[in-house]
């Protein structure tokens, strides 16, 4: 939202997809100013978007590591040490390391990506190394096509950190599948009496 208003009520269509419905109609000329800030806008959000879905994805690979750790953990260590074996005990070590690898992965999922444009009006980290005054001035003497190439270089780098996500999360994922019959293997002994 550029100036407050809505692309649906700018361009006088309903938008029912959120942010997956694109504001410009097809057929639009792009040499339009505001046709081209509101896709622009429109592509922001739908990186944003993907950044949050990366996360969120994240958040329930890190509940299931979780769980698998806290069951193998549990009847590792209510096994006592007569009844263990060296099977038992490998299996444990493997599942745990592929666990702790997926874990490491996500965990970079959830770490802040503190660079972006240099000077943005967009950007959080840039615009906070201002002052507030400074800030609005710089702001207020922007060119339109200024603010524009801004918001493209906002979505090009938030199209790296979904892309950077999205990596830690498949990594994650494939080492907590690596980790899968590991762990089936390693309850199935460790529960043995």
């Amino acid at each position: 939202m550029w100036d407050g208003i809505s692309a649906a009520e700018r361009t006088g269509e309903e938008s029912f997809a959120g942010y997956f419905s694109c504001p410009i109609k097809i057929g639009d000329g792009m040499g339009n100013d505001i046709n081209k800030f509101q896709l622009a806008q429109w592509t922001l959000e739908r990186h944003l978007g993907w950044i949050t879905a990366a996360e969120v994805k994240a958040g329930v690979v890190v509940t299931l590591d979780a769980a698998m750790f806290a069951a193998i953990a549990t009847a590792f260590s209510a096994l006592d040490h007569a009844h263990r074996t060296a099977w038992g005990n490998l299996l444990t070590v493997v599942c745990g390391v592929c666990l702790v690898i997926g874990l490491f992965c996500i965990a970079m999922v959830f770490l802040p990506r503190l660079t972006g444009p240099k000077d943005s009006h967009i950007f959080f980290a840039c615009i906070a190394q201002r002052s507030s005054d400074e800030f609005r001035q710089a702001y207020h003497a922007a060119t339109p096509e200024q603010l524009l190439d801004d918001c493209l270089a906002q979505i090009h780098r938030n199209a790296e950190i979904a892309r950077d996500k999205f990596g830690w999360v498949r990594c994650g994922m494939l080492w907590s599948f690596a980790a899968l019959p590991f762990w089936i293997a390693a309850l199935a002994v460790l529960v043995q009496k």
